[in-house]
């Protein structure tokens, strides 16, 4: 027979494990990313999942460049789209040359944005596709290595993500994945936020978001929402908590 409390201990249970995930993922995200940006020889890099009908942005190196993934999924048009479906890498040399995707070309050419990468995911998972998408400010033809080493964190990017899902299916978490990815966007805006506010790096801005949520005991993606809609509407917000050291700034 059920204890009336085991409904509710489970539950705080399953958010703990929920957010241990999540930090983990954010943690070797950031630094899979980071490497592959400087390795393949771009300026910056985004990572997008699609599940079902959803499209998000789950990963950046630079925020501001969510914007030109929510560009291709307002349209349904753009290279980190069409690399979903297919196997071959899809390479934009140089913008000003490029002939496919209007609204793609016209956001991109307005962030300054010259030449891009997106290549195929690795997964086993059915219901999940994603592509790592790789941004620059210049021209650039590609080598043959290049795109190998892309290829290869893309291989590295789907292990991560299958590791940490395995984790979560363990604990028996597969809603809170599904969850998780639609927030990302949302952290990935409030980290952005903050980095600029608090002049910290991603990782410090993060650790922000995770005090916040520890000491009010709120789920990291809802502080995300808070802080997005606050500063939207003008308001502010002190996201150190009481009693607590200050994150290191970048």
């Amino acid at each position: 027979m059920d204890h009336p409390g085991d409904e509710s201990a489970t539950g705080e249970m399953d958010d703990r494990s929920a957010d241990a995930a999540e930090t983990r993922l954010n943690r070797l995200l950031n630094l899979l990313l980071e490497s592959a940006v400087e390795i393949v020889g771009f300026d910056a890099a985004t990572v997008t999942a699609r599940q079902g009908s959803e499209m998000s942005t789950v990963a950046a190196t630079d925020q501001r460049l969510i914007d030109l993934d929510e560009a291709q999924y307002e349209s349904g048009e753009g290279p980190c789209l069409d690399v979903l479906d297919q196997r071959e890498p899809v390479i934009v040399a140089d913008m000003a040359d490029e002939l496919r995707w209007g609204h793609f070309r016209e956001v991109a050419s307005q962030m300054g944005v010259a030449s891009s990468l997106s290549v195929h995911v690795p997964s086993e998972q059915r219901d999940v596709a994603t592509s790592l998408n790789f941004y620059g400010r210049a021209p650039r033809r590609l080598t043959e290595q290049q795109i190998r080493s892309a290829e290869g964190y893309a291989e590295q990017l789907a292990a991560t993500i299958e590791g940490v899902d395995a984790y979560r299916a363990a604990a028996k978490l597969a809603h809170d994945l599904a969850e998780a990815m639609r927030s990302r966007a949302v952290i990935e805006q409030a980290k952005g936020m903050l980095m600029a506010e608090s002049r910290v790096d991603a990782d410090g801005a993060f650790e922000l978001l995770r005090r916040r949520s520890q000491h009010e005991n709120v789920k990291l993606r809802e502080i995300a929402q808070h802080i997005v809609f606050e500063r939207s509407s003008g308001a502010g917000t002190d996201l150190h908590a009481p009693d607590e050291g200050d994150v290191s700034r970048g």
